[in-house]
């Protein structure tokens, strides 16, 4: 099976709750620090997606998760995980609003808003969401998602194999809604 990731390179990445929580509730966020240092991206919306996932934390069987999910926040208080910027030229503000509210017709802030930035600014979406994929595929936004990051790790030898099928578990632990079964992880989906 080949990968469905359509990333460039070295573009920037912006990411969307559902995979930032994937790699945050199974403390493995260093992934994403490791592969987009100076490149990723979370958009306001996001932000208070979380933000609100963090404060409903209520019950003491999910007080883990508050503090893994926490992570986010340490993140872009590091700066490796950095909100866009708001100083771009009036009209490319104008045009990624439409695009969001265009977009919010079909899909939550969070999504909308990172795939309209993507979209504008030429970016990578990276979302899990099949609805937003095929939405971000057919507008040609380059996107990837959590498996295609933990695809990109273990190519960029920055997971062993063993790591990256032992973390796909771990994910699905968590709630991960992956296209593979737990027992066919990574290496399965490398052919390997």
């Amino acid at each position: 099976m080949k990968s469905n990731s359509t990333q460039p390179e070295a573009s920037p990445i912006i990411f969307d709750n559902t995979v930032l929580s994937n790699f945050a509730l199974s403390q493995v966020f260093y992934v994403l620090q490791r592969l987009y240092t100076g490149r990723a991206f979370v958009g306001k919306a996001v932000q208070r997606e979380i933000q609100a996932g963090i404060d409903s934390v209520s019950t003491s069987a999910n007080l883990k998760n508050r503090t893994k999910l926490d992570e986010i926040n340490k993140a872009l208080e590091d700066g490796w995980l950095q909100t866009p910027s708001d100083r771009v030229n009036p009209s490319d503000n104008t045009v990624e609003l439409r695009l969001t509210l265009e977009y919010c017709q079909r899909f939550g802030a969070g999504e909308s808003e990172a795939m309209a930035i993507a979209r504008h600014r030429n970016w990578v979406f990276a979302s899990d969401d099949g609805s937003a994929r095929k939405f971000a595929q057919e507008r040609d936004i380059s996107l990837t998602g959590t498996l295609g990051i933990l695809v990109k790790a273990v190519k960029s030898k920055i997971l062993c194999l063993s790591i990256a099928d032992a973390i796909h578990a771990q994910m699905i632990d968590e709630g991960y809604r992956s296209p593979l079964s737990y027992e066919n992880g990574i290496s399965s989906y490398l052919n390997l």
